[in-house]
């Protein structure tokens, strides 16, 4: 799970954030081409595997350009 994400009332929302967790190109950790899901509400930190986080808003493939 990354932290969580929330929109402005224009919709606009950014994050950025540091992780010791996951890495981009190498390792057992490596996330390029994994998945990436946005819901509509928090993670309970619970309820798996969605967290009760509501209905999906987007969805993609993390790549590396």
């Amino acid at each position: 799970d990354l932290p969580s994400l929330v929109a402005d009332a224009t919709g606009v929302a950014k994050l950025k954030f540091e992780s010791s967790t996951i890495s981009v190109d190498s390792g057992v950790t490596n996330i390029i081409g994994r998945g990436l899901i946005v819901h509509r509400d928090p993670d309970d930190y619970k309820t798996q595997p969605t967290g009760n986080a509501g209905p999906r808003l987007a969805c993609a493939v993390i790549t590396k350009s």
